[in-house]
């Protein structure tokens, strides 16, 4: 999300070494008032290579999916990066990346995630924001097959909020969970019954979307504050900037 990393210019092009938790050492460190939702990012997400998830022989293979699509625009090949369009282009039409993942990415949950590592604020996603996302879907994806025993392609509500609250570790009050129940699930009928379930790409959307706003909001408060205490005023117009890019 760009409004937590203000003034930082993420370089285009293919960079070997990038270590994406260097980034995230203030913010998503332990806290009484947000949870160890960044212990989560440390010990789980920025340990996962993508490009061996999804068979390919090297790094450097899937340096070549990006930059044959970031190639087709002049506009991508000017910043050295790419949009939402692209970006669904490419979890889409990708034959290992479709094959591992097993679902169809729309334009808007590409934005989402196109939007949470979009430090520069410029709505383009350049190579180490592409590799830092892909690491996430692996680490969320092989977290919901964890629990998608049957591979249905979904998981059962109680489960969903056990991932946030004791895996994530995200602090969360019982009003705030029946909120995002309400949002990012369904009620399917299920062995004779029903069920509330959530789809992998509701996964993604509150897992990408509890990351860019607990951040931004600890950021805000620490700012405000001089440390957390789990309280922030917003402007109108921040407020707006926040939300709406996602």
């Amino acid at each position: 999300m760009a409004y937590y990393q203000q003034g930082y210019q993420q370089p285009g092009g293919y960079q070997q070494g990038y270590q994406p938790q260097q980034m995230y050492q203030q913010y998503q460190q332990p806290s009484q008032q947000y949870g160890n939702y960044g212990g989560y990012f440390q010990q789980n997400v920025f340990s996962v290579n993508a490009w061996q998830a999804f068979q390919f022989g090297s790094q450097d293979d899937l340096w070549h999916v990006f930059n044959a699509e970031m190639s087709k625009n002049p506009a991508d090949m000017h910043r050295q990066a790419i949009q939402a369009e692209d970006l669904m282009n490419i979890m889409n039409n990708c034959q290992t990346i479709r094959n591992y993942f097993r679902i169809h990415w729309s334009r808007e949950l590409c934005s989402i995630m196109l939007s949470m590592l979009d430090r520069s604020g410029d709505g383009f996603m350049q190579w180490n924001e592409f590799m830092e996302l892909q690491q996430c879907l692996v680490a969320w994806f092989r977290v919901f097959q964890q629990y998608d025993s049957d591979r249905s392609g979904f998981i059962e509500a109680n489960e969903l909020v056990n991932v946030i609250t004791n895996l994530y570790g995200y602090r969360l009050t019982p009003q705030a969970t029946e909120t995002i129940l309400k949002r990012y699930s369904r009620v399917l009928p299920r062995g004779g019954g029903e069920a509330c379930l959530c789809a992998f790409d509701d996964f993604v959307s509150v897992s990408v979307r509890l990351r860019a706003y607990t951040d931004a909001f600890r950021k805000r408060d620490a700012m405000l504050h001089g440390q957390e205490t789990g309280n922030c005023t917003f402007q109108y117009d921040d407020f707006l900037r926040c939300v709406m890019c996602l």
